[in-house]
């Protein structure tokens, strides 16, 4: 464990023997219980989910182990399940969302230890390795925790199972996720489906070559976009050229607990002939942005910038939420940042640093992190090209919501 995990840990365990006060913690040590818990968050379809999937089936394991196969996926579910449960912002963080997150992952990795010593079977031996591996990135950690999208992680990631695509989650906050839908090969497309209660902006960037598909449009795209995709409206990618795109995706719904995208999913394929042929920026395409553009257009800014891309009200509809997109510059002199709700940053041009906590961490292109409501973050250039960041915050459609950037 990391120094602030193993301190966490104690003041956990020291606060349960006192009836679970709360009385006399730091709030440094509940923004870092905060930031834990959510990192262990974004890995409900990801680790807990894969690793159920992976462990041996009923009718391969000895009579013996059966008991401990049935605690291990008991608490992978546990875990999943814990991710419906909102992470408090006072003392509750630590006492008891940390806390029963560290003790449903030490459960999982002392049953199956013993299970592995009754039944020592290699697929048994290699989910509990990868199980262990993936939970140290966070738990050895300082608590910032960052997911990249350049490749899918061994045993972390979701196949949905009537699209045939792999699912990588990257952020997962209270009501909206970042991920990565990684196609399986470079000639491969999204096959067009509709969400009944999520909302969704896909993002691509360049150099692609295919078609975005949205409603009855069609637009083609060589060049990097961004699609806001309300609900109950069909949507995919067709890829016409031999570049891959992976596409990079946010997920929201007040009423989907922000990570229903495997639930609550549709196909929805077109009838031959049913697609208009569109430009991206045609009204057809709600709203869909040119973004590699945009991005140019923010590292030119001589100073630091955050403005908004996409506004919720695109999205939202009948008390979903909107997604809302905004690009940020930012300088080597840095600048503070505190949401009122979480934001789901991904870093897209340059190199940084993020100061959260008490605690700093290099930031770099393709690293993806959470900014929890409500705790005040100091990011900052550190090479020498522009650092340009991209977050999504899941709000009332008509709400402006409040952001401070200094």
């Amino acid at each position: 464990m990391h120094a602030n995990y193993a301190r966490l840990v104690e003041l956990s365990h020291a606060a349960h023997l006192r009836g679970r006060s709360l009385l006399g913690l730091d709030p440094r040590d509940i923004a870092l219980a905060r930031l834990y818990s959510y990192s262990f968050r974004a890995h409900t379809i990801g680790v807990f989910h894969a690793t159920a999937g992976a462990l041996p089936s009923e009718s391969a394991t000895p009579p013996a182990a059966i008991p401990l196969r049935t605690l291990a996926l008991q608490s992978l579910a546990e875990m999943a399940s814990q991710t419906m449960d909102p992470i408090p912002r006072d003392g509750r963080a630590l006492v008891s969302t940390f806390y029963l997150y560290h003790q449903r992952l030490t459960r999982v990795e002392t049953t199956l230890e013993h299970w592995r010593s009754l039944d020592p079977q290699s697929k048994l031996n290699q989910a509990a390795s990868w199980f262990s591996k993936h939970i140290d990135t966070i738990r050895q950690g300082s608590g910032l925790h960052t997911m990249s999208d350049l490749a899918p992680l061994e045993q972390a990631s979701f196949t949905v199972p009537n699209l045939g695509i792999t699912i990588c989650p990257l952020v997962y906050g209270d009501f909206h996720s970042w991920n990565l839908a990684w196609l399986p090969d470079p000639a491969s497309g999204v096959p067009c489906h509709q969400h009944a209660q999520g909302v969704e902006i896909h993002l691509g960037y360049g150099p692609l070559h295919g078609a975005t598909i949205l409603g009855d449009a069609e637009a083609e795209v060589r060049e990097g976009y961004a699609m806001p995709i309300p609900p109950g409206t069909r949507h995919g990618y067709v890829n016409r050229g031999p570049l891959p795109h992976h596409v990079p995706f946010v997920f929201g719904s007040f009423h989907a607990g922000g990570w229903g995208v495997f639930l609550d999913v549709e196909p929805q394929p077109p009838a031959r002939g049913q697609l208009t042929p569109v430009a991206v920026t045609n009204r057809a395409m709600r709203g869909t942005i040119l973004l590699d553009r945009e991005l140019d257009r923010a590292a030119q800014r001589p100073t630091a910038v955050r403005y908004q891309l996409i506004p919720a009200r695109v999205t939202d509809r009948h008390g979903t939420g909107g997604l809302e997109l905004s690009v940020a510059r930012v300088t080597p002199r840095g600048t503070d940042w505190r949401h009122d709700e979480f934001a789901a940053v991904s870093v897209v041009r340059g190199q940084g640093e993020l100061v959260l906590a008490g605690e700093t961490r290099p930031l770099a292109p393709h690293d993806h992190f959470g900014l929890p409501g409500g705790l005040a973050a100091h990011i900052r250039q550190t090479g020498t090209d522009p650092l340009v960041l991209l977050d999504v915050i899941l709000k009332p459609g008509e709400s402006s919501g409040r952001f401070r950037l200094t």
